[in-house]
């Protein structure tokens, strides 16, 4: 370049030119050739440097033709008449009888759209432009072209080649079209559920085009419409961090030419575990009782964002399922029992919480009785022995220190009714009548958070025509 270079307007017109130079070439002589035609363009012509902005060679290698032009519009000498606000690459061979391949027509189009997209002009669109004179159409006429033109397009040569004037549609289209396929590949950092993806706060999501790199100007990530990431065209992926809730996140692949595609998908951030509204606790329950005792295992667990896992890690790996918060079990008497639960949410944080109990069966003599009471023996009774009596008023009273208590009885067609007091007061009556004999069943069971210590008590009804009971024993946890 002898001179600072010219700058003109904003790219209106991109034209495509062939140097007729022949084809036989290699690639490796490609930058030689090219300062071949900037020393012809320079000594010959009397021009500051090459005239075309940019020259591509057989191999699609892209070279800056005019000093400057990659960046700013550079004024060139390329297209007569037609300079001013134009940009111009010329593909180095001769290609009259055989068109450019499709790297080369890919690479063609990537500078146009590059140029013209930076202009806002949609390289597949047309122009009117207005002529400062060539041997095709006078000073001052108003000519209206495609945004990619042949040379031949603006004077009266045969410039570019038949054959690479006839691609010339093909290219405006690479170099006009949206990203193509533009595809969510993955989200990682999240799972999803009911169509949306759950993170515990960063994400890192993962598309694809089926459009070249070379053609894509940039991709941006925006979160509920503001600006969040901002990556190169050869990038398919970036990483971010998103505040806790619902939000709306948006994936848009911005062509060279200024058209975008994009995606749009709903995520929500949730770094917080769910929590127990009820810690874990076992609750007696009604039943036989033996060598077991049955009990009730409560629960409930909850989380904004929704539950996607409940179970058991304790004492066997048990899915719970996250709409029930009970589930019934048979503990050993006498013998610990934890129960261990886990919650997890849909970002996958997790909770955890146990609880610990001890069934404790008193039986019947560790009570302190009043009125009349007999002592009952069979083998089907806890201990092979149980108290009956039948004279209303008659009681029986344990003092224990636990959470849960359940009194045990023996029914059948003649059993009759009692009454039960805890610390003093009226809980229920219970009948005891059943169609068939029933021994060891705990009947009546009652839950009190803590281990305070509590007293409870069974009071004969004297029910008419059935007034004998049986009591088997008391069971508590502890």
């Amino acid at each position: 370049m002898r001179g600072a270079p010219e700058y003109t307007g904003a790219i209106q017109e991109f034209f495509v030119h062939h140097t007729a130079t022949g084809n036989s070439y290699s690639c490796s002589q490609s930058a030689a050739i090219i300062r071949g035609i900037q020393a012809y363009h320079v000594r010959s012509r009397g021009w500051d440097d090459i005239g075309y902005n940019f020259l591509v060679d057989k191999c699609g290698t892209i070279y800056e033709g005019r000093g400057g032009g990659v960046q700013m519009p550079v004024l060139g000498a390329h297209t007569m008449g037609f300079n001013t606000d134009a940009s111009a690459i010329a593909a180095i061979g001769t290609y009259g009888g055989s068109g450019v391949s499709a790297t080369v027509r890919r690479a063609i189009a990537t500078v146009a759209a590059y140029k013209l997209g930076a202009a806002g002009n949609l390289p597949s669109g047309r122009v009117v432009l207005t002529s400062g004179g060539s041997n095709r159409y006078p000073k001052g006429a108003r000519v209206e072209m495609w945004r990619i033109s042949g040379h031949r397009d603006a004077g009266r040569t045969d410039c570019p080649g038949d054959s690479l004037y006839r691609q010339l549609p093909a290219i405006r289209a690479i170099a006009g079209g949206a990203p193509a396929g533009f595809r969510l590949l993955s989200m990682q950092g999240t799972w999803p559920y009911g169509g949306m993806w759950f993170t515990k706060g960063t994400i890192t999501p993962r598309w694809d085009t089926r459009t070249a790199s070379a053609l894509i100007n940039r991709f941006e990530v925006y979160v509920d419409g503001v600006l969040a990431a901002a990556v190169p065209g050869t990038h398919r992926t970036t990483s971010l961090t998103v505040s806790p809730g619902k939000h709306a996140v948006s994936i848009r692949a911005l062509h060279l030419s200024g058209r975008v595609a994009g995606i749009t998908t709903t995520v929500y951030s949730d770094a917080v575990a769910p929590v127990f509204d009820k810690e874990p606790d076992l609750v007696l329950r009604p039943g036989a009782i033996g060598a077991t005792v049955p009990v009730r295992l409560d629960w409930k667990a909850t989380d904004p964002g929704g539950l996607i896992y409940v179970g058991l890690t304790k004492p066997a790996r048990t899915n719970l399922f996250t709409t029930t918060t009970s589930r019934n079990f048979a503990v050993r008497a006498g013998a610990p029992a934890t129960y261990a639960i886990v919650a997890g949410d849909r970002a996958r944080n997790t909770v955890n919480a146990s609880v610990t109990r001890t069934p404790v069966v008193l039986s019947e003599a560790a009570s302190q009785r009043t009125g009349t009471w007999r002592l009952l023996n069979n083998s089907a009774y806890l201990g092979g022995t149980a108290l009956g009596a039948s004279t209303a008023g008659s009681s029986a009273t344990w003092t224990f220190s636990g959470s849960s208590v359940a009194l045990a009885f023996s029914r059948g067609p003649k059993a009759g009714k009692v009454r039960i007091f805890v610390d003093g007061q009226a809980q229920s009556t219970v009948d005891l009548k059943a169609t068939g004999p029933l021994n060891r069943q705990a009947v009546w069971s009652r839950w009190f958070g803590g281990s305070d210590e509590h007293t409870v008590r069974v009071e004969v009804e004297g029910t008419a025509g059935r007034p004998g009971v049986a009591i088997d024993g008391l069971v508590y946890l502890k």
